[in-house]
């Protein structure tokens, strides 16, 4: 199923009319009616899309690993999944690759808490420092300190 939806993700974007309009309904609503089509329109359509994307999530979920509904089923994906589209900077084969270093660092967390008797927390203090780090490195990327000329 990912590999399906990573070739569709990536056919959508870079081949899509839609995906065009996405982009420019999202990053500039005036210049998206001046081209004819609603902003709002678009922006209703990516999250539909993004729900039902949201839901299926949920589906292989609930019908994967675990096989039954239960009141805590909810890990606490979505802080995870901000740090994947982050870190693979929303192009398909990026996130394939971050979602992997962020399943190795629950792994790792996971081989943490019972070879080193860590506390829970010690996936989300690593994800954490991930996040952290990434940003701080865009940040002094994109804001170099220049000495005046």
């Amino acid at each position: 199923i990912t590999l399906f939806a990573v070739l569709g993700f990536w056919l959508f974007n870079a081949r899509s009319f839609l995906a065009y309009r996405l982009e420019v309904g999202g990053q500039a609503p005036a210049a998206a009616r001046y081209a004819g089509f609603s902003a709002k329109q678009t922006v209703w359509f990516s999250l539909v899309m993004s729900g039902l994307m949201a839901g299926l999530a949920g589906v292989g979920e609930v019908a994967g690993p675990v096989g039954q509904l239960n009141l805590n089923i909810s890990p606490g994906y979505g802080f995870a999944a901000i740090i994947v589209a982050y870190l693979g900077r929303l192009h398909a084969v990026g996130i394939v690759f971050a979602s992997l270093l962020i399943a190795l660092i629950y792994l790792g967390g996971e081989a943490a808490q019972v070879s080193l008797q860590m506390p829970a927390a010690i996936t989300g203090i690593f994800q954490g420092m991930l996040l952290f780090f990434l940003l701080g490195a865009d940040a002094f990327i994109d804001n170099r300190l220049r000495r005046p000329a």
